[in-house]
């Protein structure tokens, strides 16, 4: 190489090692400024109390401040999009759920993936039950299948269009071929109500909705549709345990954009490692009805996916 060649070669690469340097000098001082955690839904819903929780002991172990903030419109779009068109420092956090992440881009084109992101971790996860009412002679999954299959057309569930609980129990549906009839609901409350009411003969739905009147032995579970028991109702055997993997685990956890640098990344998970597992911080989450339920940054993305595999066929356009 002749010395005008190297000269300009030279120039060529100063660019690139400044570039270098300067991301993991940025990365290094990471974070020397306020975060912003932002959170899809509106103001005093299930995810915000979670966000505003998780706020202090996040910031504390950070060494700044996190700031909540609400963006909520477009089934959670709009503030999934924001996170996505943040700079990507790492001081824009997303408070990823289901619904914003998985469902949502799947129903319509709002401009993102699943995989757009990069998972920091699960927070929690809602368990989804399958309820019945108490005097139902359905005691199990079989029960209920072999029943529906020889009276196609006879029966009913009640859900809100489109949401896990719905998805959920359509994936069991398809997997055991039944003729179910599906009465549209307009919120968790109404379902259990209707269900009590004999109005619907089952009612897929998150299992902290039906717990009281479980526990006062009004309504009964025939499986939740996890990948394993729930501890607080480890009587109730899982779909899979039953015969049929069907799973449907609304989640909550944090996630950024592609393109934050993998020392931030680094950062951040574990910082909501050490958060997630302070015995102090599960109480306070226990009080608004939810618990930790934990999932390391590899498993949350694999959840992701499995998710976005299993919705895709029924949600794509």
């Amino acid at each position: 190489m002749t010395k005008i060649r190297k000269f300009f070669f030279a120039l060529a690469i100063i660019p690139v090692v400044a570039l270098m340097t300067l991301t993991g000098a940025i990365a290094q001082m990471y974070p020397s400024k306020p975060l912003t955690l932002i959170v899809t839904w509106p103001a005093g819903g299930s995810t915000d109390v979670i966000a505003r929780l998780l706020a202090e002991p996040l910031g504390k172990e950070l060494g700044q401040p996190v700031a909540v903030v609400n963006r909520k419109g477009g089934g959670g779009s709009l503030g999934t999009r924001a996170a996505l068109d943040a700079p990507m420092d790492g001081y824009t956090i997303l408070m990823t759920t289901s619904g914003n992440h998985i469902l949502t881009p799947l129903k319509k084109d709002v401009g993102y993936r699943y995989d757009d992101f990069e998972p920091i971790g699960q927070l929690v996860a809602a368990t989804l039950a399958l309820a019945v009412q108490a005097d139902s002679p359905w005691q199990n999954l079989d029960d209920m299948i072999q029943d529906v299959q020889a009276n196609p057309g006879k029966y009913n569930f009640g859900a809100v269009p489109s949401t896990m609980p719905h998805l959920t129990l359509n994936g069991l549906i398809s997997a055991a071929e039944l003729d179910v009839v599906h009465i549209p609901m307009q919120g968790g409350a109404p379902g259990v109500k209707a269900l009590l009411g004999g109005d619907i003969a089952m009612l897929p739905a998150n299992l902290s909705s039906v717990a009281s009147n479980l526990k006062a032995g009004k309504l009964r579970a025939l499986a939740v549709f996890n990948a394993t028991r729930d501890p607080a109702f480890a009587d109730i055997a899982t779909a899979e345990e039953q015969g049929y993997a069907v799973y449907g685990n609304p989640f909550v956890g944090l996630a950024v954009a592609k393109g934050v640098p993998e020392e931030v990344l680094d950062r951040l998970r574990a910082a909501l490692s050490t958060v997630a597992s302070d015995p102090e911080f599960q109480a306070k989450v226990a009080t608004s009805g939810a618990a930790i339920t934990y999932l390391p940054p590899d498993e949350f993305g694999a959840i992701w996916a499995r998710d976005w595999g299993n919705f895709e066929p029924i949600l794509k356009p």
